[in-house]
């Protein structure tokens, strides 16, 4: 081998390097457990004092943040932790949210109040169809041509108070006024990045991770998270804060009476009811709320006559009023304090704003007025809250934005209560000094709301002149910091909306964590000792290469600051089987030459040289899969393709060179390296006396596939596939629930989360299952996951069952469930067509390209039709989700990978017999010639994924279910199906 002292340096760098990246992860492991050995020595070992321990270590680890850890170079804590190899969430645990700007509201509100009817029309089809996948000002000018094709939308955007920023003003073309739309989103988009940016920078959590995505989207990532709550309020606050007056609380409740008349119209036409907050003995309560209230003006209400009417008949004739309780002095005769008109329950509050949003019931609500929700529930009651009455000014506006607001900070009163201390701006502080002392001269409240929902309403004693204020309001310390941290890093321009989420405990990152090393250990173990036993001394140097591309590839990782997930380390274990792939095929090689007479020396190089095609070619197919998922796959499964290309590139190297490097050296030294062993002899002889005639029974491999394809399609149009939340969209927990099996489980949550398709299965441990359900999945409200935990909690409450016990979150929006979808087809069908044009390419033939696409097929089909049959069946989820995917474009670039190496040898020997006529017994004779490289190589990548299924865990299951039918089906379609198309069209069409 030429050029031997440059491999040596460059080897010897690449390991240094290698080394030196991971140096870092061993420095912060080595400053972890010292914190992890000091809390256990200070506070034991027991469950009771996890607290105080975890307490102790994060003080710890924030302590040691600027000191120097590194011996001899000096790097800081920090600045080692910011070199570590990453650990993905599923590892480590943490939260990964998926954001969406809701651009739509920034165009509308762009468009004020307008009555265009043609702009409305398009405005509404584009957001009915609006998919995420696109650009919403291009969905809308779609819409708007379809419309309205000679409309002008200009007057949209000027007049009645609107006037955008465009040279022409109102005698703007559409398409300027397109693009101007356009570039005003996008500015929306790239300002709420910023500012979600700004806020987490801000959270305090270790190595967190914002990135901006297509079509509106952020992605975060923060490791180590166990508050997922906390989170969620953190990056969908809008931080749009307001200070309005308080509305009349007579005049309120007659609006309320009046709106109660108006929907009790259609009430009594369709019979229906409303739950309500009390029970039966709130009868004369709310009648003599009202009357109170109201004065005399009740008959409508609550006859005098009949103070035993049942609550049920109440209802009927109250279909508002019944569903909340004014806010009355205990002798009921006065108004409670404040801006509060009355308490609800939460499941009554979107019954409130769908009444009071009816256009007949909007249609009498004066101009002026405003009913909004307390943020928190009322102290001592976790589901009972406010409802405030607040007034306008003549604008609709509230009397004070937030825009004066320059700075706050959480404060702690006399009294010992928390809240938010802000300072205004000079307007600011002119405007609060009016609105202050027109309040305290009627001892009025001015309620603070912050995104619609109202934090304090206190009452004004007296001029405030001085622009500053507070928000009080049931808070604990972090709360506060996080609010003021809100109000500081700026308002949204435009809601976000969480269309993704993914949360996973500690519990199963450790578990995930363990799952991963001992399959990477065993698998591992298994490829060393198979290579010393089947290749001897040329097996021992594989196994040094191979220990070698691990360090490689994992050094590479961490320089990249790329994160090592679940499905990275899967990808990692299968990197290790396919690693030999090239070894195989070199050595097998390098047989052949040493059985046909050549000497040592000569059949090294001719081996070597002789394999470069087949490895090249093999490998560069597997590469095309892995960057197709890697461009278009997301979250872990991107990690697994991550470590799938960085690892096939890595083994070429150590496979082609390194080994070549160890066995020029026996050379030099003048000794022969061993290519047998007694197991490799026996089993070689064997395999060299087979002359099996593929191509003679083909037709017979034809009948077999095309039975197991027909039953295939049969299963797929009956029963179908069982499709995860990555296509479907829904809720997934794992949780913990003992004394109950799934029937039970999916039985209760019937019971309590009705119009929604609930599925139970177990996952993995004992106790352990998997609940998916679509309950409100459509919903756009911010707070739907605490409402769908809230459900999942009171259908299992039966079982014990608490927050506490669920392990792990997936949410899936539908708009990314259709992404993946659309992502996940453009996957499939890039791979096939970039494997049929790289073959074509090579070969020069589209018999071989047909051949190979033809082996694709089946082998996909087979894997579909597979996990068709046998869904339900068998005691682990095979659901189609994004690892699926990734399964099935690996299985693509294995079977490829199979096939080229066919391939090779089938060109190799009609290159050597280009005068034979009969094409059939040369290329039989060359699948028979290589049968013995393509089971070793199946058989090393079978056993490793072996080991997968086995030890890697519940959540690698069906991903390497998935593979080991691929692998093994790919292996036989290599054979008995690409190689005989090929046959059969030169036969049909010629060389």
């Amino acid at each position: 081998m030429n050029n031997k002292g440059f491999i040596q340096i460059i080897t010897v760098l690449l390991l240094l390097a290698s080394i030196y990246q991971l140096s870092f992860t061993f420095v912060t492991n080595s400053v972890k457990n010292k914190a992890e050995a000091q809390a256990v020595s200070l506070y034991g070992n027991d469950i009771s004092t996890s607290a105080a321990r975890d307490s102790f270590q994060k003080v710890y680890l924030d302590s040691m943040s600027r000191v120097e850890v590194y011996p001899g170079l000096g790097f800081t804590y920090q600045e080692c932790k910011e070199n570590e190899l990453n650990l993905g969430l599923d590892l480590q645990g943490g939260m990964n949210v998926t954001l969406e700007v809701e651009t739509p509201v920034v165009i509308k509100a762009m468009a004020g109040e307008t009555d265009n009817k043609a702009f409305l029309e398009a405005f509404e089809n584009a957001e009915a169809k609006y998919l995420g996948q696109e650009n919403f000002v291009d969905a809308l000018e779609r819409e708007y041509n379809e419309t309205a094709p000679e409309g002008k939308i200009a007057g949209v955007f000027y007049g009645k108070g609107l006037e955008i920023d465009l040279p022409n003003g109102i005698q703007s073309s559409n398409d300027e006024i397109f693009e101007y739309l356009k570039k005003e989103s996008e500015s929306a988009i790239s300002r709420a990045f910023e500012i979600i940016s700004t806020r987490i920078d801000k959270f305090g959590v270790a190595q967190p991770n914002v990135q901006r995505l297509d079509n509106g989207r952020i992605l975060i990532e923060l490791p180590g998270v166990d508050d997922p709550d906390r989170v969620r309020r953190l990056i969908v606050t809008s931080a749009q804060l307001e200070f309005w007056r308080m509305y009349d609380k007579n005049k309120a409740a007659e609006v309320l009476d009046n709106a109660n008349k108006i929907i009790l119209g259609e009430q009594i036409a369709s019979d229906s009811t409303v739950e309500s907050l009390d029970t039966v003995q709130a009868d004369s309560a709310i009648k003599e709320s009202i009357e109170g209230t109201l004065g005399d003006d009740t008959d409508s209400l609550a006859n005098d006559s009949t103070p035993d009417i049942s609550f049920e008949e109440f209802k009927e004739k109250n279909p508002l009023l019944s569903i909340f309780n004014f806010n009355l002095t205990q002798d009921r005769k006065n108004w409670g304090g404040g801006s509060v008109i009355g308490f609800i329950d939460k499941s009554n509050i979107d019954k409130f704003n769908e009444y009071l949003s009816r256009k007949d019931v909007k249609a009498i609500m004066p101009q002026n007025l405003r009913f909004k929700i307390g943020f928190k529930p009322v102290e001592g009651n976790e589901t009972i809250y406010e409802i405030h009455a607040l007034q306008s000014n003549r604008d609709g506006k509230p009397s004070l934005a937030g825009n004066v607001i320059t700075d706050a900070r959480p404060t702690r009163e006399q009294n010992l209560e928390v809240g938010v201390s802000m300072t205004m701006n000079q307007e600011g502080t002119v405007k609060w000094k009016r609105l202050t002392a027109e309040a305290a001269k009627n001892k009025e409240s001015v309620a603070i709301v912050l995104d619609d929902r109202v934090y304090s309403s206190p009452t004004v004693q007296n001029e405030i002149p001085n622009g500053r204020s507070s928000i009080t309001g049931n808070f604990d310390m972090q709360e506060a910091t996080d609010l003021s941290n809100i109000l500081k890093a700026g308002k949204l321009p435009a809601p976000v909306k969480i269309v993704g989420e993914n949360t996973v405990g500690p519990t199963l990152g450790d578990k995930a964590i363990k799952a991963g090393t001992l399959s990477l250990a065993v698998g591992f173990l298994l490829v060393i000792i198979f290579m010393i036993l089947y290749y001897g001394k040329a097996g021992l140097y594989a196994d040094i290469a191979l220990l070698v591309n691990l360090v490689f590839i994992i050094g590479v990782l961490a320089g990249l600051h790329a994160a090592l997930t679940l499905p990275g380390m899967a990808g990692l274990v299968l990197t290790i089987g396919m690693a030999v792939d090239a070894n195989v095929l070199i050595f097998e090689r390098i047989r052949e030459e040493l059985q046909g007479g050549k000497s040592f020396k000569s059949a090294i190089k001719d081996g070597y040289s002789g394999a470069y095609s087949s490895i090249i070619d093999a490998n560069i197919t597997t590469v095309i899969a892995g960057v197709i998922l890697w461009v278009l796959g997301k979250g872990p499964v991107m990690g697994f393709a991550v470590i799938l290309v960085i690892g096939i590139l890595s083994s070429l190297f150590t496979s082609i060179f390194l080994t070549r490097l160890f066995i020029d050296g026996d050379i030099k030294k003048g000794k022969e390296t061993s290519f047998y062993t007694s197991i490799s002899e026996k089993f070689g002889r064997k395999l060299n006396t087979i002359d099996w005639d593929f191509i003679g029974k083909r037709k017979m491999f034809y009948m077999i596939s095309g039975v197991l394809i027909l039953i295939g399609i049969v299963s797929l149009s009956t029963r179908g596939l069982s499709t995860g939340v990555d296509f479907k969209g829904g809720w997934s927990y794992v949780v913990n629930i003992e004394n109950a099996n799934s029937t039970d489980i999916k039985a209760a949550l019937g019971d309590v989360i009705t119009d929604a398709n609930n599925e139970v299965k177990t996952y993995g441990a004992v106790n352990r299952y998997k609940i998916t359900t679509s309950y409100l999945i459509e919903s756009e409200d911010s707070l739907v996951n605490i409402k769908v935990e809230d459900a999942l909690v009171k259908s299992l409450v039966k079982y014990n069952f608490s927050k506490e016990d669920i392990l792990s979150i997936n949410k899936v929006g539908p708009t990314i469930a259709r992404d993946t979808t659309v992502r996940s087809i453009w996957a499939i069908a890039l791979a096939i067509i970039g494997m049929f044009l790289y073959i074509l390419v090579r070969f020069r033939n589209i018999g071989f390209s047909l051949g190979a696409t033809a082996a694709i097929f089946h082998d996909v089909l087979i894997v579909f039709s597979i996990y068709s049959i046998f869904y339900g069946i068998l005691p682990f989820e095979l659901s189609i989700d994004q690892a699926f995917i990734a399964a099935i474009l690996t299985v693509v670039g294995y079977s490829i990978n199979d096939t080229v190496v066919v391939f090779d040898r089938v060109r190799e020997f009609i290159g050597l017999n280009k005068r034979e006529t009969d094409l059939a017994p040369i290329i039989n004779r060359a699948i028979n010639t290589t049968l013995s490289r393509t089971l070793i190589t199946s058989l090393t990548t079978l056993m490793v994924i072996l080991i997968l299924f086995i030890f890697g865990g519940e959540g690698l299951k069906g991903f390497t279910f998935a593979l080991l039918i691929g692998v093994a089906v790919g292996t036989y379609s290599s054979v008995c199906i690409a190689t005989p198309i090929v046959v059969d069209f030169l036969k049909k069409f010629g060389k």
